[in-house]
């Protein structure tokens, strides 16, 4: 049910991106104040206060799993978990990020081109368009993990429940959804977050060097120096190096190599998708 979930949420992705809209976190602020406010999670420590602050999210999950598993023929419960994994992507659709990246190169509306790298990238857009598109490259191999891939994984492993915590931690450490008094917990979501996301990055690795230039991302994946301080910017590393050798691209000095460079990625990006569905098939037949 698994593999079904997924395809039609990526369908409904596709079909209706009007239902994008509703992929919305920002209720998350207001929660861990509220959290806050009730057990003082500041003063629990950084460990302690990302679980307390996580439990409710996840038994909430839980019960409504519950509730709808093997209702009506099963019908119900997959229901629930096209609901789920959708609005788990994401949230913010990268394939339309990316198009309207690549338009405004070709209209030549350079504060447009800033402003959508920016969406796409968590780093400050470069100024100029050969390193911005480069940049943008690399991001967009990263958030393709984030927002699909590891998703996808954990959910075929652990269902709903895994799928909600992943995105949840992802929200709170990449957004402004935590109050000043709530800063400690960074340190602790940084580090299950990047543990979390180890195996399903390294899947994805392997994925694009399947899409891609297979033994020039396996040479960059043996011989890459990654000077990370932890696994959360390791993984991030790892996949925008191994990524951008294997789509084996010359060097941008344009505007049509830099939107040849976006597009290859984006098809690369496209074709690891293919994969990482062919092994949650393969997965959802095993479990």
């Amino acid at each position: 049910m698994a593999f079904l979930s997924i395809l039609i949420a990526l369908l409904v992705e596709r079909i209706f991106p009007q239902f994008i809209q509703f992929r919305r976190f920002d209720w998350l602020r207001g929660y861990a104040q509220w959290m806050d406010d009730l057990l003082h999670l500041d003063r629990l420590g950084g460990w302690a206060g990302s679980a307390l602050l996580l439990l409710p999210l996840l038994l909430l999950t839980w019960i409504a799993e519950g509730m709808f598993e093997h209702t009506l023929f099963g019908l119900f419960e997959l229901a629930f978990n096209v609901a789920v994994i959708f609005f788990c992507l994401g949230p913010r659709d990268l394939d339309n990020q990316v198009e309207q990246y690549l338009d405004s190169i070709e209209i030549g509306d350079g504060q447009r081109r800033f402003n959508m790298a920016g969406h796409i990238t968590t780093d400050e857009p470069a100024m100029e368009l050969p390193e911005q598109a480069v940049q943008v490259s690399r991001a967009m191999l990263v958030q393709a993990n984030r927002r699909l891939f590891a998703v996808m994984f954990w959910f075929t492993l652990l269902g709903p429940i895994a799928a909600l915590l992943y995105r949840a931690m992802e929200q709170y450490l990449n957004r402004n959804y935590l109050e000043q008094s709530l800063q400690l917990l960074q340190p602790a979501l940084r580090s299950m977050l990047g543990w979390i996301d180890w195996i399903p990055a390294r899947i994805s690795l392997l994925a694009y060097m399947i899409s891609g230039a297979f033994e020039e991302g396996l040479q960059a994946y043996h011989k890459g120096s990654v000077s990370a301080l932890d696994s959360y910017e390791q993984n991030s590393d790892l996949l925008k190096l191994v990524g951008f050798a294997c789509i084996t691209q010359q060097e941008v000095n344009d505007e049509n190599q830099a939107m040849q460079l976006i597009r290859k990625t984006r098809g690369l990006i496209l074709r690891a998708l293919m994969v990482w569905l062919l092994l949650i098939l393969l997965l959802s037949f095993i479990l």
